[in-house]
């Protein structure tokens, strides 16, 4: 890549032209590459579900499965990846469903069901740039709980009834080493 130089055309008759200036070889190299971050930061942005999205979909997600509670589900195993942690604990998957909330966001959400037949909702979304926050946090939404943790570039949030049996030991089980 060979050095830009520019000249100024204005010089006034009698004087000598102005000295040329030349940009140094790397500046271009700079422009691109500042550029290049800033198209990977917004890339990042515009994939980046809000918290509130996350917990919003998680309230639904158990609105949707209460509707259906009277339909009889079979455990869905081959499309649980949490299966070792969670069935120990007697929950089973009924349910699997991908959300996209926007046009580079995504949610994949996971419903199980205790033995009493309470649903519980696992959400998670990718995160690359959440810290790492492995203990869960619990907050409530009227008569839901909701916990949620970030944890190797996931956000989690799993979500149930407050008096569901089995939610907070979920909770436990997911982010234990």
């Amino acid at each position: 890549m060979h050095p830009t130089r520019s000249t100024r055309s204005s010089a006034a008759p009698g004087r000598p032209p102005p000295a040329t200036v030349i940009a140094p070889r790397g500046w271009c190299t700079v422009q691109l590459g500042a550029l290049l971050f800033a198209i990977f930061g917004a890339c990042l942005n515009a994939a980046h579900v809000p918290a509130d999205t996350l917990d919003a979909a998680a309230v639904m997600a158990l609105t949707q499965t209460a509707r259906q509670r009277t339909a009889e589900h079979k455990p869905n195993i081959a499309h649980d990846p949490h299966f070792l942690q969670l069935t120990p604990i007697g929950l089973e998957l009924i349910d699997t469903r991908s959300r996209r909330p926007g046009a580079f966001e995504r949610i994949d959400e996971y419903v199980y069901r205790n033995a009493e037949g309470d649903a519980i909702a696992l959400l998670i979304t990718p995160d690359p740039l959440a810290a790492d926050a492995p203990h869960w946090r619990a907050r409530r939404v009227g008569d839901l709980r909701l916990l949620s943790w970030t944890l190797d570039g996931k956000r989690y949030v799993l979500a149930g009834q407050a008096s569901t049996n089995g939610l907070m030991r979920a909770a436990d089980a997911l982010t234990s080493p």
